[in-house]
């Protein structure tokens, strides 16, 4: 069949197995990470003004990409809360799970190295901000973290983000968090994306709040969910490796 000819990229390229999978997460995550600390190291480091709906912007733009080109090897989660959420709801094997986030660490922390060892910015460029300190970002982490849980869950087919529909929500949804929270807690939503760059430069004081808000709004988010919904939305077999 040609490229083309009505059934998705899925159906016409068969991914590779389990190595592929956890290679298209770790991938996924520098991308999507390399979209959150990229333009902000850019801006610091040449002075040039993107704007603030760039710098938080391009996350959600980084997501959608992901999905769209991932969504059938991994499922696209690139987010420790994405897996555990998916785990929690039945949809994702618990034993798969910690290669996942081992997967989701390792990229995020890679590509903050990328963005140290190529634009040469300032340690501090890596860091979220915290313009009310702390507790402040600890609560709106609940927050944001419940509404893309949420959402993520709701479009998801079997732990895999399926169609433009997925990649446009769950895109858009990061895209509203990070505008919401880009001043207060950088908007994070995943320890990963946060916590391997953070790494990589060396330290940040309040770490913890990406380490421990996430995972609680996560759980908010599956609760919420599992109100809405009685069960699977769909029955259809996982057939890739995610």
């Amino acid at each position: 069949m040609e490229a083309g000819e009505g059934e998705p990229f899925g159906q016409e390229r068969e991914p590779r197995g389990h190595i592929a999978s956890i290679t298209a997460e770790f991938v996924g995550t520098i991308v999507v990470t390399l979209a959150t600390v990229g333009p902000a190291a850019i801006a610091r480091g040449l002075g040039i003004h993107l704007g603030y709906a760039v710098e938080t912007g391009t996350t959600g733009v980084g997501t959608m990409v992901v999905i769209y080109s991932l969504r059938y090897v991994s499922g696209a989660h690139t987010n420790p809360c994405t897996t555990v959420a998916f785990a929690l709801f039945g949809d994702f094997d618990w034993k798969r799970v910690p290669e996942y986030i081992a997967a989701q660490f390792l990229g995020a922390f890679c590509a903050g190295e990328l963005v140290l060892g190529i634009l040469h910015p300032a340690r501090g460029a890596l860091l979220p901000e915290m313009a009310l300190g702390a507790w402040p970002a600890f609560w709106l982490e609940i927050v944001l973290t419940a509404i893309l849980i949420v959402v993520a869950l709701s479009t998801a087919n079997v732990a895999r983000f399926i169609g433009a529909e997925a990649a446009i929500a769950n895109g858009g949804t990061t895209v509203l968090d990070r505008w919401i929270g880009g001043h207060v807690s950088s908007g994070s939503m995943n320890p990963a994306r946060t916590l391997g760059p953070i790494v990589a430069a060396g330290g940040f004081a309040n770490w913890w709040v990406y380490l421990t808000a996430p995972p609680l709004g996560m759980l908010l988010g599956v609760a919420i969910v599992g109100i809405m919904w009685r069960k699977r939305r769909s029955t259809e077999p996982d057939a890739t490796a995610g």
